[in-house]
């Protein structure tokens, strides 16, 4: 090669670095992700972009996303987004379902600006309300739904995560669940063979109710996940959005050997099951209402964001600014405390 050459070869490659750097196209988007394992541990921690796109209408619960936000969030050190949406509120309820042409591009422009930030995207549909009243009725519409999202979003890269529901609950049982994620992970595999898909139990995504989650044995892209609030009585005190169901303010955690242990012994049986059925484990949701005692909240957090690491959960905490919220969205500043219970436990 003469000197020209090799000066045009070097200007021709400093060029397309730039213009990968100005994109934020990073090596790990890149990189292929072969096991469900690998893509577990890529997550790595996490933040729930919640109260969102996963209320009725983005606004209605106080927050819309700020392009800003995945710039924020990246900045602070954490890895992913977990993107709640309710795509239930933006389809027909007739065949055959479809979702409204608007709603998914804004969907797919808040997954743009946080992946141009390095940010990886676990996408779900969340708050579908009809679905765990009346399963049998819903299905069609459910496996509606998810026959257009993986078709919609087939294209986007393997940074971005499928959760095939968030939350199964009340009639939608365990039991009654594992008869329906069979058929929407057949959707799910047509378009998109390969990715990560994020699925748990029913009681709210219960760790209980791991042992009784039935995944399909020839699915190796599979992620189990839990939600994480326990106890309850503490995380939940004071939430106005549980009306006369919320557990009164004012409830300490003393971390005493007593609930040490009985966190503790919960993380291990996670991890337990995790080995024992050969899936990854991926904490969707833990976080702690704002009404619980400051150096409390923070002692819990610090607790199960620990045992995440110690067991090599990726983690997502809920939420990133509201109730729970680690961002003050008025002082437009995180709460330091708690970010750094979070990312640093």
């Amino acid at each position: 090669m003469n000197q020209r050459s090799h000066v045009l070869c070097r200007s021709f490659l400093l060029i397309s670095l730039l213009q990968c750097l100005s994109q934020n196209v990073f090596a790990d988007e890149l990189a292929k992700i072969s096991t469900a394992q690998e893509a577990a541990d890529k997550l790595g921690v996490g933040i729930n972009l919640g109260n969102m796109l996963d209320a009725p209408n983005e606004g209605d619960w106080g927050v819309r996303f700020e392009n800003d936000y995945a710039a924020i969030i990246r900045k602070a050190g954490f890895q992913h987004v977990r993107l709640p949406v309710k795509w239930s509120a933006h389809a027909s309820t007739k065949a055959p379902f479809r979702i409204d042409p608007a709603f998914v591009a804004r969907v797919k422009t808040v997954m743009a600006v946080c992946r141009k930030q390095g940010l990886r995207v676990v996408l779900n549909i969340h708050h579908y309300d009809e679905m765990h009243v009346a399963p049998g009725k819903e299905t069609d519409r459910f496996l509606a739904i998810w026959r257009q999202l993986s078709d919609l979003f087939a294209s986007q890269p393997e940074t971005v995560y499928f959760e095939i529901l968030n939350e199964p609950h009340d009639n939608l049982t365990t039991q009654e669940w594992n008869k329906i994620l069979p058929l929407a992970l057949e959707i799910i595999r047509k378009k998109n063979p390969q990715r990560a898909v994020i699925l748990g139990g029913g009681n709210w995504n219960s760790p209980d109710e791991l042992i009784h989650l039935k995944l399909p044995a020839e699915d190796q892209m599979l992620i189990a996940t839990v939600h994480y609030y326990r106890p309850h009585e503490f995380t939940h005190q004071g939430a106005e959005f549980l009306g006369d169901k919320a557990p009164p303010a004012g409830r300490k955690f003393p971390f005493n050997q007593a609930e040490r242990t009985a966190i503790e012994d919960d993380f291990q049986r996670i991890a337990d099951w995790s080995v024992k059925n050969h899936r990854p484990v991926y904490v969707g949701e833990f976080g702690c209402y704002h009404m619980a005692p400051g150096e409390d909240r923070l002692r819990w957090t610090r607790t199960v964001a620990g045992l995440c690491r110690k067991h090599g959960f990726g983690s997502a905490y809920w939420e990133f600014c509201s109730g729970f919220g680690a961002w003050d969205p008025v002082r437009r500043e995180w709460r330091t405390d708690i970010r750094d219970a979070i990312l640093k436990p």
